[in-house]
């Protein structure tokens, strides 16, 4: 290749790069708007009957309590998806499937390295 093409190649990539770093940095600071943290009557009475401290109390804080506590009720079981539960289960399910997918593809590079004819080797 010649030295433009890698120098367009390589101007590309750090472009990308700042780019995607200054939406980042603008999505880091709000405008103001929205921003107020006092919570509402409705919102402090149920920071109290979940333990919540009154400074603490907003929308976000009330739905992660909420779901610590439906997490932690008999016969909830997380997100529904038992990667590291008892029994074979879903890991067990992943497992053998990337296990059959990569064992298959080795056992097809060993197939044709055993069928590829050697070349003399020139002494």
């Amino acid at each position: 290749m010649n030295k433009l093409a890698i120098l367009s190649i390589m101007a590309g990539v750090i472009a990308l790069g700042l780019s995607g770093a200054n939406i980042a940095m603008a999505q880091l600071y709000s405008s103001g708007v929205g921003t107020d943290i006092t919570a509402s009557p409705e919102q402090l009475e149920e920071c109290k009957k979940l333990d919540i401290p009154e400074f603490a109390c907003t929308q976000t804080a009330i739905l992660a309590k909420r779901r610590v506590v439906t997490s932690e009720q008999a016969g909830a079981y997380g997100s529904g998806t038992p990667m590291l539960g008892r029994t074979f289960g879903e890991l067990g399910g992943y497992v053998a499937a990337l296990g059959a997918i990569f064992g298959g593809i080795s056992a097809a590079f060993f197939a044709m390295a055993l069928r590829k004819p050697k070349a003399p080797q020139k002494a």
